[in-house]
């Protein structure tokens, strides 16, 4: 059986992040970049300019009667807003044509990805947790896992769990019998190849099983574990693995989880998802200066 190594080895073929976003994400934490300097970067990128331009003229942050550029609309959006866009936009790349191994359609993995990713904003805000915007991130590329999987295995990635999997077991639990390791393992593998810092690399490999206890124990992590379960129950992606997931006790303890914090946030990531949708389009609206 193949290792993690041996997976990641033949699919170098395997985008990584785009050098946009590292650009972009370096510019948009650093205080004192220019509205100049962060248009420089997302003016190269043709599908990113149109996503900016669409947030910044949509029904939330436009103005009656008003068309504002794209030098405009970066002033206008501020940096938290942006960091979402790019983040947003480089990771359709990403997952739009991947999952078919899991039994997915397209479109249905990046869904997933940025509806974990809005669920996991929405809890570190109600819970006054000032990092917000990480919880996004780790949360965005959580499942990144599943992209290796897809691009080495195919439609044959099933077939190598389906034996594996029962009632008593996780879908994880069933990879790991199958495989050695689990699709999140593998993520961090990932995450680690493609230069992402430790801790967001800990987030991918801990989001179905973080650690309960001190020093491993990160709310970040317990974060990101409860967004992919909101995700989950919002039906973003059920494939093969169907609901063989459980959340962890000591999560849903320490976030106060409850049923209708649940539903609610199962409401909104549907509402941020579509919205989400409607903007990651390549027609750029009609009467928007570029």
């Amino acid at each position: 059986m193949a290792s993690m190594s041996d997976i990641l080895d033949s699919i170098d073929g395997l985008a990584a992040l785009p050098q946009t976003v590292l650009q972009i994400t370096a510019l948009l934490s650093d205080q004192s970049a220019s509205a100049s300097e962060i248009e420089g970067i997302i003016r190269r990128d043709e599908a990113m300019s149109v996503a900016v331009l669409r947030w910044s003229n949509s029904a939330r942050f436009g103005r009656p009667g008003r068309t504002f550029t794209l030098k405009e609309g970066i002033a206008r959006l501020g940096n938290s807003t942006l960091l979402k866009i790019v983040l947003e936009q480089s990771t359709a790349k990403l997952f739009d044509s991947a999952g078919s191994s899991f039994g997915l359609e397209r479109g249905a993995l990046w869904r997933s990805a940025v509806g974990g990713a809005l669920a996991a904003e929405q809890i570190a805000r109600d819970a006054d947790w000032n990092a917000s915007e990480l919880c996004f991130l780790c949360a965005l590329v959580r499942d990144i896992g599943k992209l290796a999987l897809d691009a080495h295995f195919g439609q044959e990635y099933f077939r190598e769990i389906a034996s594996n999997i029962s009632a008593e077991r996780t879908f994880v639990d069933a990879e790991r019998a199958a495989l050695g390791f689990d699709h999140a393992q593998l993520g961090a593998e990932l995450g680690l190849r493609w230069g992402l810092p430790e801790r967001i690399v800990n987030a991918i490999k801990y989001h179905h099983n973080p650690p309960p206890d001190v020093p491993s124990r990160d709310v970040l992590y317990d974060t990101v574990h409860a967004a992919d379960m909101v995700a989950l129950w919002a039906g973003l992606a059920i494939g093969h693995d169907g609901m063989q997931y459980r959340i962890a006790e000591h999560v849903r303890a320490g976030l106060g989880f409850t049923r209708r914090m649940a539903e609610r946030l199962i409401t909104a990531t549907w509402v941020g998802v579509q919205e989400m949708e409607a903007i990651v389009n390549p027609a750029t609206p009609k009467g928007v200066t570029v």
